[in-house]
């Protein structure tokens, strides 16, 4: 196995190993484009493929040195396909799929990877969700604030309403349901309130746990990465982060058993392609 290469012609190698077919539906979004550059470095032989609707059909992406044009997604047989990311929801089929999904399972489960099952009693706090969220959100957003400084009235899609200089509530029943998926808070007492924010791309917790074990705190608080203190920016100044970046945490003991933690991430960049990663590196190494 060499570096990991998109093959154009069919799908087996050189020696005539069938190689993994790897498509990404939804291929025209800036998501995908995120997803391409952190996938390029996954080691392993896969073919790949993009395939979106009409407007980004024909359209070209490189990708490992090699040009791969859009499919059309009407016209595209995806029953060979191996793993698929299935960004625009479209995809029916018995292949490993990932879909994006919720931003704060994906977080606490990376923070509380190495706490025990039951490790935390409650959990309580917000998450912010940014426009990048729902498809063409970061378009949508764009010009809702457009229309304002117009003095037009907004259109209220895909938000359902104004989100410009706003924030919106979001259902929250599907994620508490998702956290108890996580060992730490199998469980544990949740309550969360989820809102759709005006940022563009920087999903934002703000949370407070209580440890099941007040022993744990330190463990809690040797995770943190920056400290947290007044004027600390929830986006970044540059506006996005590096494909590389983690996820900023700032953990707090504010009792005896409890800690507030704050979490920031570009949804995009630090949660969705590096989930896409792993699950294309993870098939890769299995097979």
């Amino acid at each position: 196995m060499g570096c990991g290469r998109a093959i154009e012609a069919d799908a087996f190698d050189s020696q005539g190993k069938q190689v993994t077919e790897l498509v990404i539906t939804g291929a025209g979004s800036g998501l995908c484009d995120s997803i391409l550059e952190v996938i390029d470095a996954v080691e392993g032989d896969y073919r790949l493929r993009l395939v979106d609707s009409m407007q980004s059909a024909g359209e070209a992406r490189r990708f490992q040195g090699r040009t791969v044009v859009i499919e059309l997604a009407t016209e595209a047989d995806l029953a060979t396909a191996d793993v698929v990311f299935d960004l625009d929801g479209a995809y029916v089929g018995d292949a490993l799929v990932f879909k994006p999904t919720a931003s704060l399972f994906v977080m606490l489960k990376r923070l509380l990877s190495d706490l025990a099952v039951d490790s935390i009693k409650t959990l309580h706090g917000v998450v912010r969700e940014p426009a990048v969220m729902e498809q063409q959100g970061v378009e949508a957003l764009a010009g809702q604030v457009t229309q304002l400084f117009n003095g037009r009235d907004p259109e209220p899609q895909p938000f359902g309403g104004t989100l410009a200089f706003n924030t919106r509530t979001l259902d929250e029943s599907a994620v508490v349901e998702s956290l108890h998926d996580v060992d730490a808070l199998r469980n544990a007492n949740i309550s969360i309130e989820r809102l759709q924010s005006d940022s563009f791309y920087t999903v934002h917790a703000s949370l407070w746990l209580q440890m099941a074990d007040a022993q744990l705190i330190d463990l809690m608080i040797s995770q943190s990465t920056d400290q947290y203190s007044a004027g600390l920016g929830i986006s970044p100044d540059s506006g996005r982060v590096t494909n590389d970046s983690g996820m900023r945490v700032c953990v707090r003991q504010i009792a005896k058993d409890w800690v507030h933690v704050m979490l920031t991430a570009d949804l995009e960049k630090t949660i969705w392609a590096r989930e896409a990663h792993d699950v294309l590196k993870n098939y890769l190494t299995a097979t």
